[in-house]
C-alpha cells in the first residue's frame, strides 16, 4: 500500500477513537450526579420521646374528729323565798329587814301544805304604817313547787281583793314559782322599785 494511504488510515482512526472518547466524556457529564449522602443524613431521625404525665397525688382522707359527749347539766339550785327576799333587800332602798316563813313563826300554818307555798319570807319595809310579820308589814314572797299552783294562789288572792275593803289592798307580781305580795299602803312609786327588782332577778 503507497505511505500516502497508509497515513490517512491512522488519521481517520485516531479521529474516530477521539471522538469516541468525546462522547464518552458528554455521556458522563449529561448523566445527573447522584448525590453523596452524608453520614448523618442516612442515620434514621428518631423522634423526640413524649414527655412523661404528671402523676396525679391522691388526697388524704382525714377521718372526722370523734366528739365527745356533752357533760350533764347539773340544773341551778331552786330560788327559795329567803333568798329572793335577801336579794330585794340588797337594792330596794325601804327594805330593813327580812325574815324566813317556818313552820313554828307561820301564822296561818300553810307552809308545805298542799297548794300553798314551799317556802316564804317577810319584808319589813320603813315605809309600812304597822311594821309586822305580815304583808301589811311590807311585803312578803312566797314561793312554790310548781308555776301552776303559784298561778292559781295568785288567782285566788285577785279573787279576795276584788271583793272589797275587807280585804287590804296589795301589788302582787307573778315570775315562774314566786309570788310577791306588796302592800298596798307603800303606794305605786315605792311598788314600781320592788316590781322591777324583782324581774330582774329572773327566776323561772
Amino acid at each position: 500500500m503507497p505511505k500516502g494511504s497508509i497515513a490517512v488510515l491512522l488519521l481517520a482512526a485516531a479521529v474516530g477513537l477521539a471522538g469516541c472518547s468525546s462522547s464518552a466524556d458528554a455521556a458522563r457529564e449529561s448523566a445527573p450526579a447522584t448525590p453523596s449522602r452524608s453520614a448523618s443524613s442516612s442515620a434514621p431521625t428518631t423522634p423526640p420521646a413524649p414527655p412523661s404525665p404528671t402523676p396525679t397525688p391522691t388526697p388524704t382522707l382525714t377521718p372526722p374528729p370523734t366528739l365527745s359527749a356533752p357533760a350533764p347539766v347539773t340544773p341551778a339550785e331552786p330560788f327559795t323565798a329567803i333568798a329572793i327576799a335577801q336579794q330585794l333587800q340588797a337594792v330596794v332602798p325601804g327594805i330593813t329587814s327580812v325574815t324566813e316563813v317556818t313552820a313554828e313563826n307561820d301564822p296561818g300554818g300553810f307552809i308545805g301544805q298542799p297548794g300553798y307555798y314551799t317556802s316564804a319570807a317577810w319584808i319589813a319595809d320603813a315605809s309600812a304604817a304597822a311594821p309586822e310579820n305580815s304583808v301589811v308589814g311590807g311585803a312578803v314572797v312566797e314561793v312554790f313547787a310548781s308555776e301552776a299552783e303559784a298561778q292559781s294562789r295568785f288567782a285566788q288572792l285577785q279573787e279576795h281583793i276584788a271583793l272589797g275593803a275587807a280585804y287590804k289592798r296589795e301589788y302582787m307580781y307573778l315570775q315562774g314559782t314566786a309570788l310577791l305580795r306588796v302592800t298596798g299602803m307603800l303606794g305605786d312609786e315605792s311598788a314600781a322599785i320592788y316590781e322591777q327588782a324583782f324581774y330582774a332577778l329572773g327566776i323561772g
